[in-house]
């Protein structure tokens, strides 16, 4: 009965307008989705602020997740005691600033500084520009106390040490002249033992130096490709650590587990010391760099750590000494008897008494200071 009720209203009450073609007394609107922002949000929710229309496309989330834990606190277990050195183990540098101090106004020291074999000499940041004592390598030297591999950088001062500065080792662990670890600190401040700032770097495929190692090849290798160590995060938190002497405030320690290496106790090693320029990932520099445009660089001669070195065994070995007889003294008329003066040392009779002498630089012909 319901539906003949309701089928007659529909007859006597719509059908006239519709057939009439007048207007409906009501309008009939499309179900589709709004294409903006409500002007107003229900009162149960807070307003919000919107900057911008809104879509049903837009779904990417803007701001980062929030951590929702703490870092993991690094604990050291393993940390270094005194250090200890080998006396042998030393590599001499070039002293920039004794020739600077000697009225010299180039910095690049003639016979200290080849390109070609990637021993640089330019702690300064230009061929006649600023002197920086912070890159100025002096000496170098290692040594091995378990479970420690101990190393040492004396500069000529680390007072306003520059922003940026940094200072390591390349480490050879099969005496191929390419370094297969890279120990870095930047900015090194304190005096006791610390992790920050101290990487260590591999490389893992063998390629650092290209087909020449320590020679411009245009190598483009991929460096050191692998960090072991940042700052005290690693697989062993302990692994390196770096301080500025507490006896000399011109040196730099280093302590490194000797674990990382494959043999710790037979290694090359050498030293160097840049303003940003030692980047793991462009090993050789001379392969990623410009002659003349490379500056705020210096580093040493290698040495290798465990056996006596060889004459030509590493590509950029220190030169090698051969020590002579010593003759017997004998007296000069009118002067003060002729004495045996010490290794690396020389009798003066104009002041009668020895005086040591130093090399200075590893080539053929080897400059020596008085």
């Amino acid at each position: 009965m319901k539906k003949v009720t309701h089928l007659v209203f529909f007859l006597l009450i719509i059908l006239p307008f519709v057939l009439s073609g007048c207007n409906l007394p009501f309008k009939i609107v499309p179900n589709t989705p709004a294409t903006s922002a409500p002007s107003a949000l229900p009162p149960t929710e807070p307003p919000v602020a919107v900057t911008e229309p809104m879509t049903a496309a837009t779904t990417a989330v803007t701001s980062a997740p929030q951590a929702s834990t703490a870092p993991t606190q690094i604990t050291h277990t393993s940390i270094p005691a005194d250090s200890y050195y080998v006396a042998t183990q030393v590599a001499v540098d070039c002293n920039t600033g004794a020739r600077l101090a000697a009225g010299s106004t180039q910095v690049v020291v003639s016979g200290c500084d080849y390109w070609n074999r990637e021993f640089l000499e330019r702690p300064a940041d230009g061929p006649v520009g600023n002197y920086i004592p912070a890159l100025d390598i002096l000496w170098s030297q290692t040594g091995k106390s378990t479970p420690w591999i101990f190393l040492r950088i004396k500069v000529t001062s680390l007072v306003d040490e520059p922003a940026g500065y940094q200072a390591g080792f390349e480490l050879d662990d099969n005496l191929d002249s390419r370094g297969d670890f890279l120990l870095l600190a930047s900015e090194p401040q304190s005096t006791q033992w610390s992790t920050d700032g101290v990487q260590v770097w591999q490389d893992s495929n063998g390629d650092v130096g290209g087909s020449k190692p320590f020679a411009f090849d245009q190598n483009q290798s991929n460096g050191y490709d692998i960090q072991l160590f940042d700052s005290g995060v690693g697989q062993d938190p302990d692994l390196a650590w770096v301080r500025i002497s507490p006896k000399d405030p011109t040196i730099i320690e280093f302590a490194l587990k000797a674990t990382v290496l494959p043999n710790p106790n037979v290694f090359g090693w050498w030293v160097w010391t840049s303003i940003g320029k030692l980047n793991p990932a462009g090993f050789e520099v001379v392969d990623r760099s410009q002659d003349d445009q490379t500056w705020d660089v210096d580093n040493s001669c290698s040495w290798i750590f465990g056996e006596t070195p060889k004459e030509g065994q590493l590509a950029n070995l220190c030169t090698i000494l051969e020590p002579t007889a010593t003759p017997a003294p004998t007296s000069v008329s009118g002067s003060c008897p002729v004495q045996t003066c010490p290794f690396l040392s020389f009798w003066d009779s104009s002041t009668c008494s020895c005086k040591r002498f130093f090399i200075i630089i590893p080539s053929p012909t080897p400059i020596i200071i008085y």
